[in-house]
């Protein structure tokens, strides 16, 4: 599918999607594949997955600089996975569709977002993860990593490591 990214966060679906850059939507997990996800958030009332068009990778401008790379650093993210060729080209196509149908995020939209949710929200979770299919990131074993406001604006392209499950604070 691409690469996925999930927010938990103590406001509800209708607030977060207020918060979110244009061209971005937030869309809810269902009821039960939200638990294991709200867990790692004290007081949480929604997981969602974040997306401009049909993946995130809109919202990650700053690690693709440009269109060629962007793709070309897909299709050897799929190889790796030992993705099939023709599943490959349609995720691809699928790609180009989602990022020729959406203006693509400023580069710093994804950390505007989550310093605006500390700020007015509190605290947050953020999963990024990639996979051929079209579900959310599994949740690693590994431990939470936490991340204040400062940490973001001063790291805007390393706050997020993918495949970690990042706490933001105010």
């Amino acid at each position: 599918m691409c690469y996925q990214l999930v927010l938990v966060s103590t406001l509800t679906l209708s607030e977060v999607r207020s918060m979110l850059p244009a061209g971005t939507h937030a869309d809810a997990m269902g009821p039960s594949t939200q638990v294991p996800y709200r867990a790692l958030l004290a007081g949480s009332q929604t997981a969602v997955v974040l997306r401009a068009g049909h993946c995130a990778c809109g919202l990650l401008q700053p690690r693709f600089r440009a269109a060629h790379t962007d793709e070309a650093h897909l299709r050897e993210r799929y190889r790796q996975l030992k993705v099939p060729r023709a599943q490959i080209v349609r995720a691809l196509e699928r790609h180009r569709r989602s990022t020729a149908a959406l203006p693509r995020a400023e580069p710093d939209a994804l950390v505007r977002l989550a310093v605006e949710h500390a700020r007015n929200a509190g605290a947050s979770a953020w999963l990024l993860g990639f996979s051929p299919h079209d579900e959310p990131p599994a949740l690693p074993a590994t431990t939470v990593t936490t991340r204040c406001i400062a940490d973001l604006t001063t790291n805007p392209d390393g706050w997020l490591v993918e495949g970690q499950v990042t706490l933001v604070r105010p």
